[in-house]
């Protein structure tokens, strides 16, 4: 009746790690549109925290244009002696006051930003996770005898909470970010677009640099996230079976084993850090050296008296501004990097199809009687390796059958096709003369009662 071939196992997890491993381009655009797509129930919210992001970017810039206004229309003038004290510090108090009214509402836009994205991600993601877990429900059993459960934990717990990093400290910051080097782009060409075009200078330098670290990040976030998800596979399989192991000492082949797995998620993350650690430093020397350059050069007409002492202040100021959202745009990028290795593989799981669907139009049983009948079935977990073949048989209503054979030689196969786990390739498996695939799986699980050997409690 059976062939020895497979019992109660499916196909092995090998061929999910070397899948793991066949990543191919990342398509960042199409991505990112799918994880849009769970920010739109809360695209209100969305709009109000832009809006304060932009309120934002002005108060960040506003303070750099009072100091000029206090150096060159108060504090410079009473120095010089054009006017008097007096008058110097009466121009003085409105400014200052002007100045920590802008720094409050900063603070309160920075709040107000913060909560509104955090609460919008958090929400996403909350969505997100549930349709991950319902899909995992719906999907075929022989596609968890292929998957390690360890791996799909890494999908819906570290995958997951690096997409939202990515929705509560990435997407609207970003806006923000870019928000605010454009408006400090437009003032510094007001304030003097002689220094701007300084300033601007650096901008292909910053250019080259984002290009050259943006493919040493991908690759290496892609390399921690594969290898994360190892290790996770390795502790949930070995961890589960840790009875097994112990009975056949099996303790110190296993330690090897996660020692080399462990050794190689260590250097994925050593070459991340190598990468950031080039990455920040490099932005900050091209930021001192541009400032240098707007130092000489404003020096040089100060002397001349093209250019005050307030106008180089508040330059020096919004060019420290300037270069702030671009390494924290670096930064962001880090998290986005995360987050799109990780969205790669949510979405890939995402779009697991299940191999046993209900038909289009599904037969309905009023009363089931309990005749099983096995008509010429064939079945195999793995392609040509069967472990049932031409197996007929029929049990009738009320009868009582057990099945004996040795391991491997498909008792529990017969149990997961008639509870329809699997279908077959050949044949077909009939309940009262209606085949199983005619039939809701919901309909035939209903009246299939099985005593599992190991215990789940739900």
């Amino acid at each position: 009746m059976a062939h020895h071939g497979g019992g109660g196992g499916g196909g092995s997890g090998t061929g999910f790690f070397q899948e793991d491993e066949i990543l191919g381009k990342a398509y960042d655009a199409r991505l990112m549109r799918r994880l849009l797509g769970y920010l739109r129930p809360y695209r209100g919210l969305v709009i109000v925290a832009l809006v304060i992001l932009l309120g934002l970017s002005f108060a960040d810039v506003a303070p750099p244009i009072i100091a000029k206004f206090i150096i060159d229309n108060a504090i410079a003038p009473a120095v010089s002696g054009q006017i008097p004290p007096e008058e110097g510090f009466s121009r003085l108090v409105p400014f200052g006051a002007l100045y920590i009214a802008v720094l409050l509402a900063s603070s309160l836009f920075r709040y107000g930003q913060s909560m509104l994205a955090s609460y919008v991600g958090q929400n996403a993601m909350f969505d997100l996770r549930v349709g991950l877990f319902k899909h995992l429900e719906g999907l075929s059993l022989g596609f968890f005898d292929r998957n390690p459960v360890g791996r799909l934990m890494t999908r819906i717990t570290n995958d997951i909470d690096a997409l939202t990093d990515m929705v509560t400290q990435g997407v609207v910051a970003i806006f923000g970010d870019v928000f605010v080097i454009a408006v400090i782009a437009v003032v510094l060409v007001i304030l003097d677009w002689r220094l701007a075009l300084v300033t601007f200078c650096s901008v292909p330098i910053l250019v080259a640099m984002t290009a050259y670290f943006r493919r040493m990040m991908r690759e290496s976030f892609r390399a921690i996230r594969i290898r994360l998800a190892r290790v996770n596979a390795y502790l949930n399989e070995n961890i589960s079976g840790m009875a097994i192991l112990q009975l056949f000492t099996r303790e110190p082949r296993s330690f090897k084993d996660f020692d080399a797995l462990n050794t190689d998620l260590l250097q994925a993350n050593q070459g991340g850090i190598r990468a950031m650690a080039l990455f920040i430093p490099s932005v900050n020397f091209t930021r001192a050296g541009t400032s240098a350059a707007i130092f000489i050069a404003a020096s040089y007409w100060i002397v001349g008296g093209q250019l005050t002492i307030g106008t180089l202040l508040a330059f020096w100021q919004l060019v420290e501004r300037f270069f702030a959202p671009i390494q924290d745009l670096s930064e962001k990028y880090n998290i986005m990097q995360a987050a799109m290795a990780s969205s790669e593989r949510v979405f890939r799981l995402m779009d697991t199809e299940p191999t046993i669907v209900d038909p289009p139009q599904p037969r309905e049983l009023a009363h089931v009687r309990g005749e099983v009948r096995f008509d010429n079935v064939s079945f195999a977990y793995n392609e040509g390796d069967w472990v049932l073949r031409d197996v007929n048989f029929t049990i009738s209503a009320g009868e009582s059958v057990a099945i004996v054979g040795a391991t491997g030689a498909g008792k529990t196969s017969i149990i997961s096709l008639i509870s329809r786990f699997y279908d077959v390739q050949k044949g077909r498996i009939l309940l009262d003369g209606v085949d199983l695939r005619e039939l809701r799986q919901m309909d035939v699980r209903r009246h299939v009662g099985v005593v599992l050997q190991d215990p789940f409690i739900f």
